[in-house]
């Protein structure tokens, strides 16, 4: 019998790259464009950015962190993002959180994303970038790790 597995669910940011990563990470196919509404495909949760921007809409996000087994909480280096304070409290499943844009960034700038994500109360922190590969091993062994320590989780 194989077992169903959940998917991985992505926040963030209008532009921070949610969908690049998802793409990079082998997590959708096809090609990479605005996400307009909450999308579902076997291996991801793919959120538009204009929900971690409007309070109403958290309720939409912490419900549908019920379908997932991680949350992804993603943050581009090279643009100035805000999220609310200790959201990643509020899901139902663990939640990790990502600087994307690496490529090319400041450090200072990395360390700001680092620093917002925390404030979101995020511990686990990763560095990655979708065009040039860098961080994306460590983000694919850490997600296999968590797979294999979970079931329903999606690897």
């Amino acid at each position: 019998m194989e077992i169903k597995r959940k998917p991985i669910m992505v926040l963030g940011p209008t532009g921070s790259g949610k969908s690049t990563l998802l793409k990079a990470l082998t997590l959708v196919e096809g090609e990479v464009k605005k996400t307009e509404s909450i999308f579902y495909s076997p291996h991801a949760i793919d959120t538009p950015g204009e929900m971690i921007h409007i309070p109403y809409l958290y309720n939409a996000l912490i419900l549908n962190s019920a379908k997932a087994s991680l949350a992804l909480f993603v943050v581009a280096a090279k643009r100035t993002a805000r999220l609310p304070s200790k959201i990643a409290l509020a899901l139902k499943v663990p939640a990790i959180g990502v600087v994307s844009q690496i490529d090319g960034a400041k450090m200072e700038d990395i360390e700001r994303s680092e620093r917002i994500l925390a404030a979101a109360g995020l511990k686990k922190i990763f560095r990655v970038s979708s065009i040039t590969g860098e961080g994306l091993p460590a983000l694919r062994c850490y997600l296999n790790n968590a797979a294999s320590e979970s079931p329903g989780s999606v690897f």
